[in-house]
């Protein structure tokens, strides 16, 4: 990726959005207990998921029209709702007087969620448009990274008894620092995407939008691909004390560090090996589902710790950050709005497959872990599927264009 000293401010502001992002991503599960008492409920920290999960509804609902603000308003307008949404969420959260206020706020912060995502990687494609999947799979990098810190910025917080609001004060002030940063840096003009040719003939016929085969299943990759890990981060802790782990949460931090790792390698190899992302999206899911298999074969905590570090690498290493750069080569004349359907896909996998996870848990019991790996091995399999037809469909859109030069 070739610096552009144009768009330096306005990177290093995107990028931090990111980092926090990653924090907010898990902020309100480690102070699940204080927030529940903020909010009148006592212990009951069910309170405090039912608001979470506020966030994937209003997260889905935007997702039908930020994009489209995004195309028409532009990436700097939406960067900005953005910004300011998230303020809404750190103050909300942390000052809500009871659980129907911090439910709202829940709502809210999905809002954010989704104009921040219909901006800020679109941006960052149109400012570096030679380095489309590495400067999307950065956003990766940012996220997993401010999500590998914060236990231990929780950790230094706690030791020195520094009240949970100070972290959200923290956050809300550096969101409306950034907030007035997007007003005073450069965004690229969304418009010129306009003037770009899509990557697919075909995928814009007469200034209409054709939805082909490779967009449904690039669509259907942001789910498949947040199910995957989503699936492994919520359950792994109850598969590693059924197999004797006595601290199975050890098994995230295996699990971050890989993710970690990932992001650089896959952007590396892209950028400098040639390796296309279609190809990613198909091994890697199978490698994937190979690993959950090996948990489900052999009962160890040692694989335990093998399998975190696989799903960490090739389920968690910006399998979605892909499939949006290769949605937004397919319809560059609106890439938000394109790549806003697979955030839509992703907002039903954030919901839906946690929904699946816990009916198979109250209806199994012990067992229930080891059947969710399965569901889970299934996931992959389905997943590399998609991958395969992307891959299929280019490979007929290279043979197309050399048949076109003779």
């Amino acid at each position: 990726m070739k610096p552009n000293k144009n768009y330096l401010s306005t990177t290093i502001a995107i990028y931090l959005s990111f980092l926090l992002l990653g924090i907010n991503m898990s902020i309100s599960a480690q102070y699940k207990t204080e927030l529940a008492h903020a909010w009148g409920a006592g212990n009951n920290i069910s309170v405090v998921l039912t608001v979470s999960s506020a966030v994937g509804i209003g997260s889905l609902i935007a997702s039908l029209f930020t994009g489209i603000i995004s195309d028409k308003f532009g990436r700097r307008t939406s960067a900005i709702i953005g910004s300011f949404g998230w303020v809404i969420f750190a103050f909300g959260t942390a000052y809500a007087p009871n659980a129907v206020f911090a439910y709202i706020i829940g709502i809210i912060t999905g809002i954010a969620m989704s104009f921040s995502n219909s901006a800020l990687t679109p941006a960052m494609m149109e400012a570096y448009p030679d380095s489309r999947s590495l400067v999307t799979l950065l956003t990766k990098f940012f996220v997993s990274f401010g999500q590998f810190i914060l236990p231990f910025i929780i950790i230094f917080l706690s030791a020195e008894k520094v009240p949970f609001t100070y972290v959200f004060n923290f956050i809300g002030i550096a969101y409306l620092i950034i907030g007035i940063i997007c007003f005073l840096v450069p965004f690229p003009d969304s418009r010129i995407s306009n003037q770009e040719k899509p990557v697919t003939k075909g995928a814009v016929r007469n200034g209409n939008v054709k939805i082909s085969l490779e967009a449904v299943a690039l669509c259907l990759i942001g789910f498949t691909s947040t199910a995957v890990f989503m699936l492994w981060t919520q359950t792994n802790q109850e598969l590693g004390k059924a197999y004797g782990l006595t601290n199975p949460a050890l098994l995230q931090s295996v699990y971050a560090v890989c993710s970690l790792i990932s992001v650089l390698l896959t952007s590396f190899i892209i950028k400098n090996k040639g390796i296309k992302e279609s190809t990613i999206l198909t091994i890697y899911p199978v490698i994937s589902a190979l690993a959950l298999v090996l948990a489900y074969l052999i009962n160890s905590p040692i694989v335990l710790f093998i399998v975190s570090g696989f799903i960490g690498f090739f389920a968690a290493g910006g399998l979605l950050q892909l499939a949006i750069s290769l949605m937004a080569g397919l319809y560059p004349q609106a890439k938000a709005t394109a790549t806003s359907t697979l955030f839509i896909a992703n907002g039903i996998s954030n919901w839906g497959v946690i929904q699946v996870a816990a009916i198979i848990t109250s209806s199994f019991g012990t067992a229930a872990p080891r059947l969710i790996l399965i569901f889970n091995i299934l996931l992959c399999i389905f997943g590399a599927i998609l991958g395969l037809i992307v891959k299929q469909n280019e490979i007929k859109q290279a043979i197309n264009e050399k048949l076109a030069l003779k």
